[in-house]
């Protein structure tokens, strides 16, 4: 076993048993502390690889069952009751079908076409084929397409040292473009309908459109930002125009579209115009627009996908983290904890800026995503939390809920999270690479959220 896995047990391991002989003077009752203990003990597990990812979250449900964190085994499932989680089991069949066939490699080199071959350039193209994808499909499945691609195009280079130097920015830009994309539309990350969920239950509802106005313009000056650091810090080597021309040939591009690619696209295209007229008709929910799309894919006739390849591509392992997570943000509210957390960082003042008070949780939140990388965890601790908070201030929770799920989307201070990971495991960087260029973005894009939201929020009247 190895040394991260045994500190790992041994960490859990204290935590629960010490949990046991912690007080109820510390301003909780044995319930939350028995909650927070429990949580605090699988985030431990869940960083340190104890267990698979999906077995640790299981074994999660039992051990709040055992430690008295909920009632009984229905309120330590009652996360995954959540249509959040439901929209995460279609957004990989979703994922998968756009996969299959040739669009994103066909956006791509339209993209090189339109952006030219210099090597910036063709980083800022996968930059943004990455972050277009992942507006509309999961992250983690937008890296594993384009992570081929990229491959493929580093063996343009014949020098290895010039491969590696241009493999590095084109790794690093890839993961933080997707989770950067991710945060422009609700149907861009399960985290967005996640924060989503705590307003609707709190009264408030932001419609796609709304969601859009906010996001997308923070999305689009990060994205930039993001591409001009990454490509200053770790410049690609340049290539020839007629190296370029043989990578886009390589590519195999079809001349035209297919059945099943037009079949994706006008499902695709028919999803994103139901999802924006969501934000007049309701009844047109992110979830159930969604469901429907993914049914049609395996229609006879259209037959997209079959039930063999969508269970293949299901990522159990986010499946049980996300519902897992939403068990505990459920255990937290109701134990008091998310009370008692509110009143250790902020005591309930009401903040003299509310502009400072949004950069002071964006920061937050970053600290935070070096111990806790797993942004649905963090959503579920503070998403009820932040709402009561911006209750009592007399300010609308979307100003508070918005930057929280902006910054836990974008987990890459180190390359710790799934998305990231996939990157890192290609070899072409290290992990001290990342911060240097991360660090910044992280920064800019905090300094933006803290700018662009409060205004939004208030043109809009929410």
């Amino acid at each position: 076993m190895k040394r991260t896995k045994i500190i790992g047990f041994l960490l859990t391991a204290l935590v629960l048993s010490g949990m046991l002989f912690v007080p109820e003077s510390i301003g909780l009752h044995k319930t939350g502390i028995r909650t927070l203990g429990v949580l605090t003990a699988v985030i431990i597990a869940l960083v340190t690889e104890i267990l698979p990812i999906g077995i640790t979250c299981i074994l999660g449900i039992a051990l709040c069952v055992i430690f008295g964190a909920v009632p009984d085994i229905s309120g330590a499932l009652s996360g995954f009751t959540n249509h959040v989680l439901f929209f995460t089991l279609v957004s990989f069949g979703i994922s998968e079908a756009i996969a299959t066939v040739p669009l994103s490699n066909r956006i791509l080199a339209l993209l090189i076409k339109f952006f030219g071959v210099k090597s910036k350039n063709l980083l800022f193209a996968v930059m943004v084929c990455a972050a277009a994808l992942s507006s509309i499909m999961s992250n983690v499945a937008t890296t594993a397409v384009l992570i081929t691609v990229i491959l493929s195009f580093l063996k343009v280079y014949d020098n290895p040292k010039e491969r590696r130097q241009s493999g590095k920015s084109f790794m690093i830009g890839l993961p933080i473009a997707s989770m950067i994309g991710g945060m422009m539309t609700p149907a861009g990350s399960p985290l967005n309908l996640l924060a989503l969920g705590f307003l609707e239950d709190a009264g408030i509802y932001v419609s796609f459109v709304q969601w859009m106005i906010i996001a997308a313009p923070i999305t689009v000056i990060a994205l930039v930002m993001a591409w001009i650091i990454i490509s200053r810090v770790f410049e690609p080597a340049q290539i020839s125009r007629e190296k370029a021309r043989e990578y886009i040939d390589s590519l195999q591009i079809p001349p035209y579209f297919d059945h099943k690619e037009r079949c994706v696209c006008v499902i695709m295209a028919g999803m994103i115009i139901l999802w924006v007229l969501s934000s007049w008709f309701p009844v047109l929910n992110i979830t159930v627009v969604g469901t429907v799309g993914f049914g049609l894919l395996f229609f006879p006739g259209i037959e997209v996908l079959t039930w063999e390849e969508y269970v293949k591509h299901v990522s159990w392992a986010s499946y049980f983290l996300i519902g897992s997570m939403m068990t505990f943000g459920n255990a937290l509210n109701q134990s008091g904890v998310s009370e008692w957390i509110i009143h250790m960082l902020f005591s309930g003042k009401t903040p003299v800026s509310v502009s400072l008070i949004v950069l002071i949780i964006c920061l937050l939140v970053f600290i935070l995503l070096i111990p806790i990388p797993i942004g649905p965890a963090l959503i579920s601790i503070l998403g009820l939390p932040f709402i009561t908070l911006a209750q009592s201030w007399g300010i609308s929770p979307v100003i508070l809920l918005m930057p929280l799920v902006l910054c836990a989307s974008n987990c890459y201070l180190l390359p710790l999270d799934t998305v990231p990971l996939l990157t890192y495991a290609t070899g072409y960087y290290k992990i001290a690479d990342m911060p240097k260029v991360s660090i910044a973005i992280q920064l800019l894009t905090a300094v933006l959220i803290t700018i662009w939201i409060p205004f939004s929020v208030g043109f809009l009247h929410l």
